[in-house]
């Protein structure tokens, strides 16, 4: 019986993630129709390109990536702590090839966990299921609490 109680409170802390995402202004309107989903260790977030993504080279922005990878990986890292807001402290990307349009995918998996940071890392694939970028990124406990924002 505990590990089911276990299991369905875990749950509930990752739908509150992802309405945490949803509720961000940004997601909102710039990145409007993206979709998240947050499991343990790991976060998924896929996001149709469009042209307002573009820089003027007529490909997705790296800002895009930036975002896409950074989210992915700090809701990676939120998946394992339940009490307060976290704050990227760095974020590393690689960008490996350009996207024009369709659908793109990051995914968040955290790689170590102590007491004071978590470290996750992130890959982003293009609709054809190739590595278009990857990055990793430290993530610390803000002072407030998570319980306030969602």
């Amino acid at each position: 019986m505990y590990e089911i109680i276990q299991f369905m409170s875990n749950k509930a802390h990752y739908r509150r993630l992802e309405r945490l995402y949803y509720s961000a202004p940004i997601n909102k309107d710039f990145f409007e129709g993206s979709k998240i989903e947050v499991t343990e260790n790991a976060a998924t977030i896929e996001l149709k390109v469009k042209e307002k993504h573009h820089h003027a080279g007529n490909a997705m922005h790296g800002a895009v990536y930036f975002k896409l990878m950074d989210d992915a990986a700090y809701f990676a890292s939120a998946s394992v702590e339940e009490e307060f807001f976290i704050l990227t402290k760095s974020y590393q990307i690689e960008f490996l090839r350009p996207v024009v349009s369709g659908m793109i995918k990051a995914i968040g998996t955290v790689v170590s966990q102590d007491e004071d940071e978590t470290v996750a890392i992130a890959e982003l694939f293009n609709e054809q299921g190739k590595l278009v970028g990857r990055g990793k990124g430290v993530f610390v406990r803000a002072h407030k609490k998570l319980d306030s924002l969602a």
